[in-house]
């Protein structure tokens, strides 16, 4: 494989192109959600929280790394670190919206989470993603 080459078999670029146009939806979804009157900001979490898992599984997937079925950023993290330690700041930022994917889904389980993410959150963590995921888009490369 030459230097110009993305990682990653090409089924595997492919399925990763796949997690990442999810991602994309998820982070959509997050920021409609907290332009609604009123805004539905617990519901915003949840899909940043939903945008970051499948981020890092897209990832995961692009380096044939197997992952169990979870929702915890921090096991997703531990497991893609080797691969991208260049990414630490980044995954640093992502690791508290772990509790996200229940926090505000549930009755009983708002002591998780003591008040969803502000809009300005949510628009800084969105950008964040964003930028993150297109860093994965050229990392996967194009079909």
């Amino acid at each position: 494989m030459s230097g110009l080459e993305p990682p990653g078999s090409p089924e595997n670029r492919r399925e990763a192109r796949q997690w990442l146009a999810i991602v994309e939806a998820d982070i959509d979804v997050a920021r409609a959600a907290g332009r609604l009157s009123p805004p539905r900001l617990g519901h915003s979490a949840y899909h940043l929280q939903q945008a970051a898992e499948k981020l890092l599984k897209a990832l995961l997937v692009l380096n044939s790394e197997p992952f169990r079925h979870t929702h915890d950023l921090d096991d997703l993290i531990a497991r893609l670190s080797p691969f991208y330690p260049r990414f630490t700041d980044v995954f640093e930022q992502m690791r508290p919206l772990s509790t996200w994917s229940v926090a505000f889904r549930y009755p009983g389980l708002e002591d998780l989470q003591a008040a969803p993410p502000a809009i300005a959150e949510v628009e800084r963590l969105a950008a964040m993603l964003g930028a993150f995921a297109n860093e994965a888009r050229a990392l996967v490369g194009n079909e």
